[in-house]
């Protein structure tokens, strides 16, 4: 499934996968899950797969994998008055020294109908983007949803100029 190589005196691993066939990732790039995705947790390691600017979606790519992949999306491009409560001992565990250090993401499900496509917001994927450390973690005392409804926000849709014309697409061609 992976292979490392070398390349301009980075550590490459070579890893087959489902969805873009083979790729090369930075070693300094794979991200360490503390205990793995919820239903996933005996697979620990990942990459985060951008494709840009105008597409708000990313998807986490198992490197263990390579048939395993969750599309997610900046949880605060979702909703920016987001304020998820993370335990001082998830934050020990990914060693979170500042909250500039943590980035979160939402695994999106895309429905078949295109314009359900929701957002995971109880369940954030924390990241420690200095460290490449992260963990799934289930907000037990809050009132956001395993679906918030991506295409209803306001603020998405409109001032980060993602359309219901391009975001549905950009979800589909995930």
């Amino acid at each position: 499934m992976e292979q490392a190589e070398k390349s301009k005196g980075k550590s490459l691993l070579r890893i087959s996968t489902t969805r873009f066939g083979d790729i090369s990732i930075d070693e300094a790039r794979v991200i360490q899950m503390r205990d793995g995705m919820l239903g996933f947790d005996h697979l620990k390691r990942y990459a985060l797969l951008m494709h840009g600017k105008k597409i708000p979606f990313s998807w986490l790519q198992s490197i263990e994998d390579g048939s395993i992949a969750f599309v997610v999306i900046n949880a605060f491009v979702v909703k920016p008055d987001y304020e998820p409560v993370i335990s001082d001992d998830e934050v020990k565990l990914l060693e979170i020294a500042s909250p500039e250090d943590a980035v979160l993401f939402s695994v999106v499900t895309i429905r078949s109908d295109p314009f359900k496509v929701t957002a995971n917001l109880r369940a954030p994927i924390v990241i420690n983007a200095k460290k490449m450390l992260a963990k799934q973690v289930v907000l037990v005392e809050s009132d956001y949803s395993v679906h918030y409804p991506i295409t209803e926000n306001k603020v998405f849709l409109e001032e980060k100029a993602y359309g219901k014309a391009e975001i549905i697409p950009s979800a589909l061609a995930m």
